[in-house]
């Protein structure tokens, strides 16, 4: 989803609503749309962006690879501002620079893509070793072949060793 910019200044209060829903995300895979819901306004000399998403992703369980679907919900919001202003802002900053606490996107083109937002957080909301239940052991095969001894291409490697 799209916002642009010259319709949130034209708007009246300055503020555009949005309510949508989105299929594809970049790099993950999903088992249901994505429902986001927020608002955008003018804020000083950027534009602010805040709302809401609710997904459910399907990805493979860490131990024994079965496909999973996991719920993920948030809040989410970023402040924009345009590309003149952003690149000042780019090179006010020192070489090494704390963090600040609000982080600066740049509205390309005049535009503020809410979807690339979105996939921000719910990349950061995601566990980044998902299982489908704790108990999981993992995969039955890993069993198998734990006690096969030394891979024989490494043999030779570890005699150099001892």
């Amino acid at each position: 989803m799209i916002i642009k910019i010259d319709e949130i200044r034209a708007s009246q209060n300055q503020r555009v609503d949005f309510d949508f829903t989105i299929s594809k995300i970049e790099g993950l895979t999903l088992a249901a749309p994505t429902e986001i819901r927020g608002y955008a306004k003018v804020e000083n000399e950027g534009f602010f962006v805040c709302g809401e998403y609710r997904s459910k992703l399907k990805t493979p369980c860490v131990r024994c690879l079965k496909d999973i679907s996991l719920d993920v919900s948030g809040e989410f919001q970023g402040y924009f501002v345009e590309s003149k202003s952003f690149k000042k802002y780019l090179n006010s900053l020192e070489a090494e620079c704390k963090i600040d606490e609000v982080e600066l996107g740049e509205a390309v083109d005049g535009e503020i893509d809410v979807a690339r937002l979105v996939r921000e957080h719910i990349i950061l909301e995601m566990s980044p070793y998902p299982v489908c239940e704790p108990e999981c052991d993992g995969l039955e095969e890993m069993e198998k072949y734990k006690d096969d001894g030394v891979d024989l291409r490494w043999k030779e490697l570890l005699g150099l060793k001892n």
